[in-house]
């Protein structure tokens, strides 16, 4: 006798014998659904087939490959790349400044028959009023110069004032220290056989060498100084005048002994020096009638 599934597990009166009979279980199979003959899945039947899951995997594992490899790029290669686009244009900028405080100075000159001395100094010697200041004519900042007491000392009350409103031919662009500060890292090449032999002042008729030879005015690593300040240039005959070219701006720190390479000559040439620079070859162009053998082009094409 056939019985209901859906009496399956119940006890009761048997229909032929009035007995009282137990219906057994249904067969897991055949549970839930009474789908008779239904079979449990083999392995891979159910949700998704093993070779898609690895296809899945390996395209994963390809595109991770692919964004590491882009990561990698970007820190190896871009991100330096762009770094070094920055300091170029800086390195641009500066150059084109120390070109128009070059055309200054011999303007200058041109004035009053000297170029400036490094510094004007009091009667016991001592650094009063710099030469960034004294060619402020020059430069087309005549309100500046009015402004200036060469009377006071440069750090007074009222030079200060001067000082907080530096033209901006003395800034480096680029570099935050100069920008928020007002300060500047150009400076000039002094020496006592240099054009600024601190404070005496230099004709051209006393400058023997060619004037595309002879370095005046470099620009220092650093965090910069104020413009005004008549004690802050590069003093060759000093310890701290190395010569070396560094021109990293994330090492330019405190030191003053370094330089960036831009520099600019007498004649208003200017360059950029490697950091590979011979500092002999520096040396040599820092004077002014030294006489020594001096090839800037052959320099800039076959650095050491």
């Amino acid at each position: 006798m056939k019985v209901l599934d859906q009496y399956a597990g119940q006890t009761g009166p048997c229909a032929v014998c009035a007995k009282q009979i137990q219906i057994p279980e249904l067969p897991e199979d055949q549970a839930g659904g009474g789908d008779k003959g239904k079979r449990s899945p083999k392995p891979g039947e159910d949700g998704v087939a093993l070779g898609n899951l690895l296809g899945i995997l390996g395209g994963a594992v390809v595109a991770f490959s692919i964004l590491f490899l882009s990561a990698v790029l970007i820190f190896r290669v871009a991100i330096p790349a762009f770094t070094q686009m920055q300091i170029d244009a800086q390195n641009r900028a500066s150059l084109a400044n120390i070109q128009k405080i070059i055309d200054a100075l011999n303007a200058y000159h041109d004035a009053h028959g000297t170029f400036p001395p490094a510094y004007f100094a009091d009667d016991k010697g001592k650094p009063e009023h710099s030469w960034r200041v004294m060619i402020l004519p020059e430069l087309g900042r005549q309100d500046l110069y009015r402004e200036y007491r060469f009377d006071q000392p440069w750090d007074s009350a009222q030079n200060l004032s001067v000082t907080a409103q530096m033209p901006d031919v003395y800034r480096s662009y680029g570099d935050s220290q100069t920008q928020l500060n007002n300060t500047t890292r150009f400076a000039a090449v002094v020496g006592k056989r240099t054009v600024f032999p601190y404070d005496k002042s230099v004709s051209r008729s006393k400058i023997l060498d060619d004037p595309a030879s002879v370095l005046t005015i470099v620009e220092v690593q650093s965090i910069g100084f104020d413009w005004t300040d008549p004690t802050e240039d590069y003093d060759v005959d000093s310890p701290q005048g190395t010569m070396v070219i560094l021109n990293k701006p994330t090492t330019s720190g405190t030191s003053r002994s370094n330089l960036t390479g831009n520099v600019g000559m007498l004649n208003g040439d200017t360059y950029h020096f490697g950091d590979a620079t011979a500092i002999p070859f520096l040396r040599a162009t820092s004077t002014r009638s030294g006489g020594e053998p001096v090839d800037i082009k052959f320099e800039l094409q076959n650095p050491p």
